[in-house]
């Protein structure tokens, strides 16, 4: 599906075209939508999106980027979700005046109004999670919401075995593909969601918050199997372990991204904990972490003091000064 087809003006005197929301093509379109993701008997969705994509060529409405991403997840194809995507943030940067629902007709609000339908579980985040990433013919298929499942519960998982053996087979350039799209998913939404928030005038602009989180979960889950290097944090105050996984000599996840404070440290160490103990509870290591963590704001004497408190007398002897011994003495 071609992106610059979707966002090419309808013609020269008109580029948005004309309002189709009542055009009998839209009402097929959004017919399929009724149909609920878990019922057995699932809408033509190839058919549905020749529709959105011919309508495109007519008109240049927010819906129709919108029902493409939610077609896509729905038919379990990541590329027709990110195709919708970037039509959205298309559209917001290219029409935005003239786009429809028009603003003279329903206002900010009829922008805001479609881009909240990707933002719920039941209609876009849900079917996003099932989409398969990982396919193999003898050992199953298995999407983002196995792959986050595994990650939690660990080798105890329902499954785990045959997923670490269709893993060992899969081809990395595979999963790369799919970091990509995923990656290119966000970027999409986040340029929707950066025009938004532009043209909100004392309005909000649409809580994405739940899916840049589904998004970075799912990838999370899949980046150590695709040996996805750390991603640096996108802001000081993004999430320490957003986006920013990499694989191990384990074959697991491990926190990634630039440490920038004290808080970054105890982030760091409460994941480590929190894999010992889920996978290693026996581990030494794991009161090491927890004692670790409570150091991490103290200087060195109270460490020491901490550590060996016998021993501080004979340290503040070799490292204080004696003008330093003689005020804490009282002289």
């Amino acid at each position: 599906m071609d992106l610059e087809t979707l966002l090419a003006p309808v013609s020269d005197e008109s580029p948005a075209g004309e309002d189709l929301s009542y055009d009998n093509e839209r009402q097929v379109i959004e017919q399929a939508f009724d149909v609920p993701a878990d019922s057995p008997e699932q809408p033509d969705w190839r058919e549905t999106i020749k529709l959105i994509a011919a309508q495109s060529e007519r008109t240049k409405d927010v819906w129709l980027a919108i029902y493409l991403a939610r077609a896509g997840a729905r038919q379990g194809r990541l590329e027709t979700v990110e195709a919708g995507a970037q039509m959205l943030a298309g559209l917001f940067e290219r029409y935005w005046d003239s786009v429809h629902p028009t603003l003279d007709e329903l206002g900010f609000q009829g922008r805001k109004g479609p881009c909240e339908s990707l933002t719920k579980i039941s209609e876009f985040l849900g079917p996003l999670k099932r989409v398969v990433l990982i396919e193999h013919p003898r050992l199953g298929v298995y999407s983002g919401a196995d792959l986050e499942r595994f990650a939690s519960e660990g080798e105890g998982a329902d499954g785990y075995g045959m997923f670490r053996a269709a893993i060992a087979e899969a081809d990395t350039a595979d999963l790369q593909a799919a970091i990509d799209r995923l990656d290119s998913i966000r970027d999409g939404i986040r340029r929707a969601d950066a025009v938004l928030t532009a043209n909100a005038e004392g309005d909000t602009g649409t809580n994405f918050q739940p899916t840049y989180e589904a998004i970075e979960a799912i990838r999370s889950a899949l980046a150590p199997y695709a040996g996805i290097a750390a991603e640096e944090p996108e802001s000081p105050g993004a999430d320490f372990d957003s986006g920013a996984v990499a694989s191990s000599g384990g074959g697991g996840p491990r926190i990634g991204g630039r440490v920038d404070s004290r808080d970054d440290v105890i982030t760091a160490l409460d994941a480590i904990g929190d894999y010992y103990r889920r996978r290693e509870p026996s581990s030494p290591i794991l009161a090491l972490i927890q004692r670790a963590r409570s150091w991490v704001n103290m200087d060195f004497m109270a460490v020491l003091e901490d550590i060996a408190p016998e021993s501080t007398t004979d340290a503040k002897r070799v490292l204080w000064t004696k003008a330093e011994r003689d005020a804490q003495s009282g002289y």
